[in-house]
C-alpha cells in the first residue's frame, strides 16, 4: 500500500501522485452511491422488507454478481483465498451486515432518524482512532480537523439542529455501535488488503458471508410476495439495489485504501450526507432549509481541508497574504 501518512514528496512519481488520486477519487465516489441507500430501503420497507432482510437480499445479489464477474473475465484467480486468513473476510462480512445494518435499524427505533444517521457519522472517528495502533496510521493535523469538520457538516445537514429531538442513553450507545460496525469494515477489509488480496476477492467474500449471517433473520415470503406482485420492477429495484449500496461502493471503498490510508478513506466517504440530499431534492423533492445547505457546504469543505497539508491554518496564512496583496494592490 502507498504511505499516505504524509503528502507526497516533491521528488514523488507521478505514478503515484495518480495512484492517491485515484483512491481519493473512488473513496468520494463510494461515499455518493452509499447515498443512494435510502431511496431503496424505503421501497423496500413499503414491500414489508425488514431491515436485515433488505441486506441480505442486497449482499446476495451483490455476491453472485461478483462471482459472475470474475468467472466470465477469467479472474477465477481471485476466488481463492487462504484457510489461516479466514477470519478477515468473516470479520468484514460480519461487521458490514449484522453489526452496522442491526444496530442501525435498532438506532432508528431509540433514536430520531437524524440522531440515528448522526451516531453512524460516528464511524471515520473510530477508524481514524484505530488505524493508529493497528496500522501506524498518523493522525495528522489535517486528518483531524476534516474529521472534526466533516462530522459538524453531518450534524447540520442531519437536520437535527433545531428540531427538538430527544435521545436517550441506550439509544445514543445502540446508535454508536452501528459507527463501529461501519469502522470494524474498514478495519477487516484493510487486513485482507494487506495481506495481497484484491478489493474483488475482498468483497466477494464479504458479501457472501455478510449474506450468510443475515439467513436467519431474513423475510423469505415477504420477497417473494413482492416479487410475485411486481415481477420486472422488482428485479430492476433489487439489482439496482445490489449495484448502487452494496456492489460499487464497497469494491470502491475497498479499492481507496490501496491508494490511501483507512482513516482517510473513511472521512472522503463522508460524502454520503451530501449525496443523500442531493437526490433526496432530485427525485422526492425534499428542499433542505438553510441549515442543512449550510452542512452540506462544511462536509464539502472538511473533504477539501482533508488534502490541505497544514489544515486550517495554512489556509489561514494564505488568506492573510492574498488580503495583504490586495491591500499594496489598492
Amino acid at each position: 500500500m502507498t504511505d499516505n501518512s504524509q503528502d507526497p514528496s516533491p521528488d514523488a512519481s507521478a505514478a503515484t501522485r495518480r495512484a492517491v488520486a485515484r483512491g481519493v477519487a473512488a473513496a468520494l465516489v463510494a461515499g455518493c452511491f452509499w447515498g443512494s441507500t435510502g431511496i431503496f430501503v424505503r421501497v423496500l420497507d413499503d414491500r414489508d422488507y425488514s431491515p436485515l432482510t433488505i441486506v441480505f437480499v442486497r449482499m446476495s445479489i451483490a455476491f453472485v454478481i461478483t462471482l459472475a464477474l470474475l468467472a466470465v473475465t477469467g479472474r477465477r484467480d481471485l476466488m481463492r483465498i487462504r484457510l489461516r486468513d479466514l477470519w478477515c473476510f468473516v470479520g468484514a462480512g460480519v461487521s458490514s451486515s449484522i453489526l452496522l445494518n442491526l444496530f442501525y435499524s435498532l438506532s432508528t427505533e431509540q433514536n430520531s432518524l437524524s440522531l440515528a444517521a448522526i451516531l453512524l457519522a460516528t464511524a471515520p472517528i473510530f477508524v481514524v482512532l484505530f488505524s493508529r495502533p493497528i496500522f501506524r496510521e498518523r493522525i495528522t493535523t489535517e486528518k483531524s480537523q476534516a474529521l472534526v469538520v466533516a462530522f459538524i457538516g453531518c450534524v447540520l445537514t442531519s437536520g437535527i439542529v433545531g428540531s427538538g429531538s430527544v435521545f436517550s442513553a441506550r439509544g445514543v450507545g445502540i446508535g454508536l455501535l452501528a459507527g463501529l460496525g461501519y469502522a470494524l469494515y474498514s478495519i477487516m477489509s484493510r487486513f485482507a488488503l494487506d495481506r495481497g488480496y484484491d478489493s474483488l476477492t475482498v468483497n466477494l467474500y464479504s458479501f457472501g458471508i455478510g449474506a450468510i449471517a443475515c439467513v436467519g433473520f431474513t423475510d423469505f415470503p415477504a420477497v417473494a410476495r413482492s416479487i410475485g406482485h411486481e415481477p420486472p420492477k422488482m428485479i430492476v429495484i433489487l439489482i439496482a439495489h445490489a449495484l448502487f449500496a452494496s456492489l460499487l461502493p464497497y469494491i470502491l471503498f475497498t479499492h481507496s485504501m490501496k491508494f490511501v490510508d483507512t482513516g482517510k478513506a473513511s472521512i472522503l466517504a463522508s460524502s454520503e450526507p451530501v449525496a443523500a440530499t442531493i437526490l433526496g431534492v432530485v427525485i422526492y423533492s425534499e428542499v433542505p432549509d438553510a441549515v442543512q445547505l449550510v452542512g452540506v457546504v462544511v462536509v464539502l469543505f472538511a473533504l477539501a481541508l482533508l488534502n490541505v497539508p497544514g489544515g486550517l491554518s495554512a489556509l489561514a496564512g494564505r488568506a492573510r497574504g492574498a488580503t495583504r496583496r490586495v491591500g499594496r494592490g489598492g
